[in-house]
Protein backbone atom coordinates (compact mmCIF):
# COMPACT_ATOMS: atom_id res chain seq x y z
CA UNK A 1 0.00 0.00 0.00
CA UNK A 2 1.23 3.48 -0.83
CA UNK A 3 1.46 5.81 2.12
CA UNK A 4 1.31 9.57 2.39
CA UNK A 5 4.56 11.51 2.51
CA UNK A 6 2.88 14.77 3.53
CA UNK A 7 5.24 15.15 6.50
CA UNK A 8 7.99 16.03 4.03
CA UNK A 9 8.16 19.36 2.26
CA UNK A 10 8.25 19.55 -1.52
CA UNK A 11 11.72 20.54 -2.72
CA UNK A 12 13.52 21.30 -5.96
CA UNK A 13 16.56 19.06 -5.55
CA UNK A 14 19.69 19.36 -7.61
CA UNK A 15 19.94 16.76 -10.35
CA UNK A 16 21.53 13.55 -9.12
CA UNK A 17 21.56 11.03 -11.92
CA UNK A 18 24.19 11.86 -14.51
CA UNK A 19 24.54 10.35 -18.00
CA UNK A 20 26.71 7.26 -17.88
CA UNK A 21 29.35 8.16 -20.41
CA UNK A 22 33.00 7.30 -20.05
CA UNK A 23 34.62 10.04 -18.03
CA UNK A 24 37.75 9.54 -15.94
CA UNK A 25 38.99 11.94 -13.31
CA UNK A 26 42.48 12.63 -12.08
CA UNK A 27 43.81 10.27 -9.44
CA UNK A 28 43.92 13.07 -6.86
CA UNK A 29 40.17 13.66 -6.94
CA UNK A 30 38.85 10.12 -6.56
CA UNK A 31 37.69 8.68 -3.25
CA UNK A 32 40.49 7.19 -1.18
CA UNK A 33 39.59 3.56 -0.51
CA UNK A 34 42.40 2.78 1.93
CA UNK A 35 41.06 1.12 5.08
CA UNK A 36 42.44 3.97 7.20
CA UNK A 37 40.86 6.73 5.09
CA UNK A 38 38.48 9.03 6.98
CA UNK A 39 34.76 8.99 6.20
CA UNK A 40 33.32 12.42 5.42
CA UNK A 41 29.76 11.94 6.64
CA UNK A 42 29.17 15.65 7.29
CA UNK A 43 29.57 16.61 3.62
CA UNK A 44 27.33 13.71 2.62
CA UNK A 45 24.64 14.98 5.00
CA UNK A 46 24.72 18.39 3.30
CA UNK A 47 24.73 16.74 -0.15
CA UNK A 48 21.69 14.71 0.86
CA UNK A 49 19.75 17.84 1.74
CA UNK A 50 20.77 19.43 -1.56
CA UNK A 51 19.40 16.50 -3.61
CA UNK A 52 16.08 16.39 -1.77
CA UNK A 53 16.69 13.67 0.83
CA UNK A 54 14.73 14.50 3.98
CA UNK A 55 14.98 13.18 7.54
CA UNK A 56 12.22 13.64 10.10
CA UNK A 57 12.82 13.01 13.80
CA UNK A 58 16.19 11.30 13.41
CA UNK A 59 19.85 12.18 12.85
CA UNK A 60 23.06 10.54 11.73
CA UNK A 61 24.98 9.49 14.84
CA UNK A 62 28.47 8.04 15.21
CA UNK A 63 29.43 5.24 17.57
CA UNK A 64 32.89 3.86 18.26
CA UNK A 65 33.96 0.37 19.25
CA UNK A 66 37.27 -1.30 20.03
CA UNK A 67 38.40 -3.00 16.82
CA UNK A 68 40.22 -5.74 18.72
CA UNK A 69 43.77 -4.69 17.90
CA UNK A 70 44.34 -1.33 19.53
CA UNK A 71 42.17 0.92 17.40
CA UNK A 72 38.60 2.12 17.17
CA UNK A 73 35.93 1.30 14.58
CA UNK A 74 33.64 4.14 13.57
CA UNK A 75 30.05 3.34 12.66
CA UNK A 76 27.38 5.79 11.55
CA UNK A 77 23.68 5.07 11.85
CA UNK A 78 20.32 6.79 12.16
CA UNK A 79 19.02 7.45 15.69
CA UNK A 80 15.80 9.15 16.76
CA UNK A 81 16.17 12.76 17.95
CA UNK A 82 12.61 12.89 19.32
CA UNK A 83 9.77 10.47 20.08
CA UNK A 84 8.23 9.08 16.88
CA UNK A 85 4.74 7.64 16.54
CA UNK A 86 4.00 4.39 14.74
CA UNK A 87 3.50 4.85 11.01
CA UNK A 88 5.37 8.16 10.82
CA UNK A 89 7.66 8.81 7.85
CA UNK A 90 11.27 9.18 9.04
CA UNK A 91 13.18 9.34 5.74
CA UNK A 92 12.29 10.38 2.20
CA UNK A 93 14.69 9.67 -0.69
CA UNK A 94 13.71 10.96 -4.16
CA UNK A 95 13.79 8.52 -7.06
CA UNK A 96 16.59 10.40 -8.81
CA UNK A 97 18.93 9.81 -5.87
CA UNK A 98 18.36 6.03 -5.80
CA UNK A 99 20.74 3.64 -7.54
CA UNK A 100 18.47 1.12 -9.24
CA UNK A 101 19.87 -1.99 -10.89
CA UNK A 102 17.00 -1.98 -13.40
CA UNK A 103 17.68 1.58 -14.53
CA UNK A 104 21.43 0.94 -14.65
CA UNK A 105 20.96 -2.16 -16.80
CA UNK A 106 18.77 -0.25 -19.23
CA UNK A 107 21.21 2.66 -19.50
CA UNK A 108 24.29 0.44 -19.76
CA UNK A 109 22.86 -2.37 -21.86
CA UNK A 110 25.55 -1.97 -24.54
CA UNK A 111 28.27 -2.18 -21.91
CA UNK A 112 26.80 -4.95 -19.76
CA UNK A 113 25.23 -7.42 -22.20
CA UNK A 114 28.35 -9.56 -22.69
CA UNK A 115 29.14 -9.58 -18.98
CA UNK A 116 25.55 -10.52 -18.13
CA UNK A 117 25.69 -13.40 -20.62
CA UNK A 118 28.91 -14.59 -19.00
CA UNK A 119 27.36 -14.52 -15.51
CA UNK A 120 24.28 -16.35 -16.80
CA UNK A 121 26.51 -19.08 -18.23
CA UNK A 122 28.07 -19.45 -14.77
CA UNK A 123 24.64 -19.94 -13.18
CA UNK A 124 24.78 -16.48 -11.57
CA UNK A 125 21.76 -14.88 -13.21
CA UNK A 126 20.35 -13.88 -9.82
CA UNK A 127 23.54 -11.88 -9.17
CA UNK A 128 23.23 -9.73 -12.30
CA UNK A 129 21.40 -6.87 -10.49
CA UNK A 130 24.25 -6.77 -7.95
CA UNK A 131 26.79 -6.73 -10.77
CA UNK A 132 25.03 -3.76 -12.38
CA UNK A 133 25.34 -1.82 -9.13
CA UNK A 134 29.00 -2.90 -8.89
CA UNK A 135 29.72 -1.41 -12.33
CA UNK A 136 27.76 1.74 -11.47
CA UNK A 137 29.80 2.35 -8.30
CA UNK A 138 33.03 1.82 -10.24
CA UNK A 139 31.88 4.28 -12.91
CA UNK A 140 31.02 6.91 -10.28
CA UNK A 141 34.32 6.26 -8.49
CA UNK A 142 36.19 7.02 -11.73
CA UNK A 143 34.43 10.37 -12.06
CA UNK A 144 35.86 11.46 -8.72
CA UNK A 145 34.58 14.85 -7.63
CA UNK A 146 32.71 15.18 -10.94
CA UNK A 147 30.39 12.36 -9.86
CA UNK A 148 26.96 13.33 -8.59
CA UNK A 149 27.50 10.65 -5.93
CA UNK A 150 30.99 11.71 -4.85
CA UNK A 151 29.96 12.90 -1.38
CA UNK A 152 27.93 9.77 -0.74
CA UNK A 153 30.82 7.54 -1.86
CA UNK A 154 33.24 9.48 0.33
CA UNK A 155 31.04 8.89 3.39
CA UNK A 156 31.07 5.10 3.10
CA UNK A 157 33.14 2.62 5.13
CA UNK A 158 36.52 1.62 3.75
CA UNK A 159 37.01 -1.44 5.89
CA UNK A 160 34.63 -4.40 5.63
CA UNK A 161 34.55 -7.69 7.55
CA UNK A 162 32.31 -9.75 5.27
CA UNK A 163 33.23 -12.90 3.40
CA UNK A 164 34.61 -11.10 0.35
CA UNK A 165 36.99 -9.17 2.62
CA UNK A 166 38.20 -12.29 4.41
CA UNK A 167 41.24 -14.39 3.56
CA UNK A 168 41.57 -18.15 3.54
CA UNK A 169 43.24 -17.84 6.94
CA UNK A 170 39.94 -16.33 8.15
CA UNK A 171 37.95 -19.23 6.72
CA UNK A 172 40.17 -21.62 8.68
CA UNK A 173 38.86 -20.07 11.91
CA UNK A 174 35.17 -20.58 11.10
CA UNK A 175 32.94 -23.63 11.35
CA UNK A 176 32.21 -25.20 7.93
CA UNK A 177 28.78 -23.56 7.54
CA UNK A 178 30.03 -20.01 8.16
CA UNK A 179 33.21 -20.64 6.16
CA UNK A 180 31.17 -21.91 3.21
CA UNK A 181 28.94 -18.84 3.23
CA UNK A 182 31.92 -16.51 3.51
CA UNK A 183 33.77 -18.25 0.70
CA UNK A 184 30.67 -17.96 -1.48
CA UNK A 185 30.85 -14.16 -1.11
CA UNK A 186 34.54 -14.20 -2.00
CA UNK A 187 33.84 -16.37 -5.05
CA UNK A 188 31.07 -14.02 -6.19
CA UNK A 189 33.54 -11.14 -6.08
CA UNK A 190 36.03 -13.22 -8.06
CA UNK A 191 33.43 -13.95 -10.76
CA UNK A 192 32.49 -10.27 -10.92
CA UNK A 193 36.14 -9.40 -11.57
CA UNK A 194 36.18 -11.88 -14.45
CA UNK A 195 32.90 -10.55 -15.84
CA UNK A 196 34.33 -7.04 -15.72
CA UNK A 197 36.70 -8.11 -18.50
CA UNK A 198 33.62 -8.33 -20.72
CA UNK A 199 32.77 -4.75 -19.83
CA UNK A 200 36.36 -3.73 -20.59
CA UNK A 201 35.99 -4.90 -24.19
CA UNK A 202 33.63 -1.97 -24.74
CA UNK A 203 36.07 0.48 -23.14
CA UNK A 204 33.73 1.51 -20.35
CA UNK A 205 35.67 0.80 -17.15
CA UNK A 206 39.26 2.04 -17.28
CA UNK A 207 41.96 -0.64 -17.29
CA UNK A 208 43.71 1.04 -14.36
CA UNK A 209 40.55 0.73 -12.29
CA UNK A 210 40.07 -2.86 -13.43
CA UNK A 211 43.51 -3.80 -12.16
CA UNK A 212 43.18 -2.04 -8.79
CA UNK A 213 42.21 -4.83 -6.40
CA UNK A 214 41.57 -2.46 -3.50
CA UNK A 215 39.10 -0.39 -5.54
CA UNK A 216 37.33 -3.44 -6.95
CA UNK A 217 36.93 -5.11 -3.57
CA UNK A 218 35.74 -1.86 -1.97
CA UNK A 219 33.15 -1.31 -4.73
CA UNK A 220 31.93 -4.90 -4.42
CA UNK A 221 31.64 -4.67 -0.64
CA UNK A 222 29.75 -1.38 -0.92
CA UNK A 223 27.07 -2.85 -3.17
CA UNK A 224 26.98 -6.23 -1.39
CA UNK A 225 26.42 -4.69 2.05
CA UNK A 226 24.42 -1.54 1.24
CA UNK A 227 21.93 -2.71 -1.40
CA UNK A 228 18.68 -4.54 -0.81
CA UNK A 229 16.37 -6.69 -2.92
CA UNK A 230 13.20 -4.82 -3.91
CA UNK A 231 11.71 -7.66 -5.92
CA UNK A 232 13.12 -10.50 -7.98
CA UNK A 233 15.54 -9.06 -10.50
CA UNK A 234 15.77 -5.63 -8.87
CA UNK A 235 18.24 -4.32 -6.29
CA UNK A 236 18.60 -0.79 -5.03
CA UNK A 237 20.98 1.31 -3.01
CA UNK A 238 19.14 4.15 -1.29
CA UNK A 239 21.60 6.83 -0.14
CA UNK A 240 21.01 7.77 3.51
CA UNK A 241 18.69 4.76 3.75
CA UNK A 242 21.85 2.64 3.65
CA UNK A 243 22.76 4.08 7.05
CA UNK A 244 20.03 2.07 8.77
CA UNK A 245 21.58 -0.80 10.70
CA UNK A 246 20.07 -4.30 10.82
CA UNK A 247 17.48 -5.40 13.33
CA UNK A 248 15.80 -8.81 13.60
CA UNK A 249 12.76 -6.92 14.87
CA UNK A 250 13.16 -3.67 12.91
CA UNK A 251 11.88 -0.27 13.92
CA UNK A 252 11.54 0.85 10.29
CA UNK A 253 9.76 -0.44 7.18
CA UNK A 254 10.38 0.52 3.54
CA UNK A 255 7.87 1.65 0.92
CA UNK A 256 7.98 3.13 -2.58
CA UNK A 257 5.42 5.62 -3.81
CA UNK A 258 3.94 5.87 -7.31
CA UNK A 259 6.79 8.16 -8.43
CA UNK A 260 9.53 5.75 -7.41
CA UNK A 261 10.53 7.71 -4.30
CA UNK A 262 11.59 5.63 -1.31
CA UNK A 263 9.97 6.35 2.05
CA UNK A 264 10.92 4.77 5.37
CA UNK A 265 8.25 4.55 8.11
CA UNK A 266 8.38 3.79 11.82
CA UNK A 267 7.00 0.32 12.56
CA UNK A 268 6.07 1.20 16.15
CA UNK A 269 6.20 4.02 18.68
CA UNK A 270 9.89 4.83 19.18
CA UNK A 271 11.38 6.91 22.00
CA UNK A 272 14.02 9.60 21.49
CA UNK A 273 17.63 8.43 21.36
CA UNK A 274 16.72 5.03 19.95
CA UNK A 275 18.45 3.38 16.96
CA UNK A 276 16.39 2.96 13.80
CA UNK A 277 16.93 -0.37 12.05
CA UNK A 278 15.64 -2.25 9.05
CA UNK A 279 15.76 -5.98 8.35
CA UNK A 280 18.52 -6.73 5.86
CA UNK A 281 17.96 -8.98 2.85
CA UNK A 282 18.64 -12.69 3.26
CA UNK A 283 18.67 -15.08 6.24
CA UNK A 284 18.96 -13.52 9.71
CA UNK A 285 21.20 -16.29 11.06
CA UNK A 286 24.32 -14.73 12.67
CA UNK A 287 26.66 -16.76 10.45
CA UNK A 288 24.85 -15.66 7.29
CA UNK A 289 24.92 -12.01 8.40
CA UNK A 290 28.64 -12.25 9.16
CA UNK A 291 29.40 -13.71 5.73
CA UNK A 292 27.17 -11.29 3.83
CA UNK A 293 27.48 -8.05 5.80
CA UNK A 294 30.47 -8.52 8.10
CA UNK A 295 28.96 -8.01 11.54
CA UNK A 296 27.69 -10.12 14.43
CA UNK A 297 24.05 -9.71 15.34
CA UNK A 298 24.32 -10.12 19.10
CA UNK A 299 20.54 -9.69 19.43
CA UNK A 300 19.84 -12.78 17.32
CA UNK A 301 17.61 -15.30 19.05
CA UNK A 302 19.66 -18.27 17.91
CA UNK A 303 21.88 -19.81 15.29
CA UNK A 304 21.82 -22.59 12.70
CA UNK A 305 22.48 -25.91 14.45
CA UNK A 306 25.47 -26.54 12.12
CA UNK A 307 24.33 -30.03 11.07
CA UNK A 308 26.13 -29.88 7.74
CA UNK A 309 25.90 -33.67 7.38
CA UNK A 310 22.11 -33.50 7.00
CA UNK A 311 21.80 -31.40 3.86
CA UNK A 312 20.01 -34.21 1.99
CA UNK A 313 17.55 -34.76 4.83
CA UNK A 314 16.91 -31.02 5.11
CA UNK A 315 16.17 -30.84 1.40
CA UNK A 316 13.82 -33.84 1.61
CA UNK A 317 11.83 -32.18 4.39
CA UNK A 318 11.88 -28.73 2.78
CA UNK A 319 14.01 -27.23 5.54
CA UNK A 320 16.71 -24.55 5.44
CA UNK A 321 19.23 -23.22 7.91
CA UNK A 322 16.60 -20.71 9.02
CA UNK A 323 14.43 -23.58 10.33
CA UNK A 324 17.19 -25.63 11.94
CA UNK A 325 17.91 -23.42 14.93
CA UNK A 326 19.55 -23.72 18.31
CA UNK A 327 18.29 -20.82 20.41
CA UNK A 328 20.44 -18.79 22.79
CA UNK A 329 18.17 -19.77 25.71
CA UNK A 330 18.92 -23.45 25.06
CA UNK A 331 15.74 -24.35 23.22
CA UNK A 332 15.87 -26.43 20.04
CA UNK A 333 13.62 -25.82 17.06
CA UNK A 334 11.16 -28.71 16.48
CA UNK A 335 12.48 -29.05 12.93
CA UNK A 336 15.85 -30.14 14.31
CA UNK A 337 14.27 -33.08 16.13
CA UNK A 338 12.30 -33.96 12.98
CA UNK A 339 15.36 -33.87 10.74
CA UNK A 340 17.57 -35.86 13.12
CA UNK A 341 14.93 -38.57 13.53
CA UNK A 342 14.36 -38.69 9.78
CA UNK A 343 18.10 -39.27 9.33
CA UNK A 344 18.20 -41.97 12.00
CA UNK A 345 15.28 -43.83 10.41
CA UNK A 346 16.93 -43.63 7.01
CA UNK A 347 20.02 -45.32 8.38
CA UNK A 348 18.11 -48.15 10.04
CA UNK A 349 14.91 -48.83 8.08
CA UNK A 350 14.03 -46.88 4.90
CA UNK A 351 10.43 -48.08 5.07
CA UNK A 352 10.03 -46.49 8.50
CA UNK A 353 11.69 -43.36 7.19
CA UNK A 354 9.08 -43.23 4.41
CA UNK A 355 6.27 -43.59 6.94
CA UNK A 356 7.70 -40.73 9.00
CA UNK A 357 8.12 -38.64 5.84
CA UNK A 358 4.48 -39.24 4.87
CA UNK A 359 3.32 -38.21 8.33
CA UNK A 360 5.57 -35.13 8.25
CA UNK A 361 4.48 -33.90 4.83
CA UNK A 362 0.77 -34.63 5.42
CA UNK A 363 0.68 -32.89 8.79
CA UNK A 364 -0.16 -36.10 10.65
CA UNK A 365 1.13 -34.91 14.03
CA UNK A 366 -0.14 -37.94 15.92
CA UNK A 367 1.84 -40.42 13.83
CA UNK A 368 4.88 -38.16 13.79
CA UNK A 369 4.81 -37.82 17.57
CA UNK A 370 4.52 -41.59 18.01
CA UNK A 371 7.78 -41.95 16.04
CA UNK A 372 9.43 -39.34 18.25
CA UNK A 373 8.27 -41.11 21.40
CA UNK A 374 9.56 -44.47 20.19
CA UNK A 375 12.99 -43.22 19.05
CA UNK A 376 13.45 -40.36 21.51
CA UNK A 377 16.61 -41.75 23.14
CA UNK A 378 18.29 -42.19 19.76
CA UNK A 379 17.40 -38.66 18.70
CA UNK A 380 18.59 -37.21 22.00
CA UNK A 381 21.89 -39.09 21.81
CA UNK A 382 22.54 -37.96 18.23
CA UNK A 383 21.96 -34.31 19.11
CA UNK A 384 24.13 -34.55 22.23
CA UNK A 385 27.00 -36.03 20.25
CA UNK A 386 26.69 -33.31 17.62
CA UNK A 387 26.69 -30.55 20.25
CA UNK A 388 29.70 -31.99 22.08
CA UNK A 389 31.67 -32.38 18.85
CA UNK A 390 30.82 -28.87 17.68
CA UNK A 391 31.94 -27.39 21.00
CA UNK A 392 35.26 -29.24 20.64
CA UNK A 393 35.60 -27.88 17.10
CA UNK A 394 34.85 -24.34 18.25
CA UNK A 395 37.51 -24.56 20.94
CA UNK A 396 40.05 -25.77 18.39
CA UNK A 397 39.11 -22.91 16.05
CA UNK A 398 39.58 -20.38 18.85
CA UNK A 399 43.05 -21.79 19.59
CA UNK A 400 43.91 -21.60 15.89
CA UNK A 401 42.71 -18.01 15.68
CA UNK A 402 44.69 -16.98 18.77
CA UNK A 403 47.88 -18.14 17.06
CA UNK A 404 47.37 -15.73 14.14
CA UNK A 405 48.52 -12.11 14.00
CA UNK A 406 45.48 -9.85 14.33
CA UNK A 407 47.28 -7.01 12.53
CA UNK A 408 47.85 -9.26 9.52
CA UNK A 409 44.33 -10.67 9.79
CA UNK A 410 42.17 -7.76 11.09
CA UNK A 411 38.88 -9.67 10.61
CA UNK A 412 39.78 -12.10 13.39
CA UNK A 413 38.15 -10.09 16.23
CA UNK A 414 34.69 -10.23 14.64
CA UNK A 415 35.23 -13.90 13.73
CA UNK A 416 36.10 -14.67 17.36
CA UNK A 417 33.01 -12.78 18.56
CA UNK A 418 30.92 -14.84 16.13
CA UNK A 419 32.45 -18.09 17.37
CA UNK A 420 31.87 -17.04 20.97
CA UNK A 421 28.20 -16.33 20.22
CA UNK A 422 27.79 -19.78 18.65
CA UNK A 423 29.69 -21.41 21.52
CA UNK A 424 27.42 -19.81 24.12
CA UNK A 425 24.32 -20.94 22.23
CA UNK A 426 25.63 -24.51 22.03
CA UNK A 427 26.49 -24.54 25.74
CA UNK A 428 22.94 -23.42 26.51
CA UNK A 429 21.58 -26.22 24.32
CA UNK A 430 23.84 -28.76 26.02
CA UNK A 431 22.61 -27.63 29.44
CA UNK A 432 19.05 -28.08 28.23
CA UNK A 433 19.79 -31.52 26.80
CA UNK A 434 21.41 -32.63 30.07
CA UNK A 435 18.13 -31.91 31.86
CA UNK A 436 16.15 -34.17 29.53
Amino acid sequence: LLKSTSAFQATSPAAVRSPLVRLHSSVSSVVSVGEDAARDVGSMDMWATNVGIQLDGCDLTATYEDDGYGGMTEDWSLVTSQPISEGSPVLFVPADAILSSGIIRNELYTFLSSAEASLTDLGMEKDIPLFALFVKVLAEYERGEMSSYYYWLNSLPRKFNNGAAMTYSCFECLLPYAAQLAETERNTFSKFREALDMVLVTGFIDKKTRSNMNVLKWAFNVVATRSFVVWEGERMIVPMGDFFNHGTEPEVTIDHDEDGNCVFYSASDIPAGYPLRIKYSGPSDPSALLAKYGFLDEQALGTFCKMMNMQTEMTDLGLTASNMLFYSNGEIAPEVYDCVLYSILGGSDPSLQQQFYDAYTSGDEETKQSFHNQYWEYTLQAIREHVDQTLQDLYALSVRASEKDVVTHPRLPVILKHNEFVTNAFYSVRDQLNQM
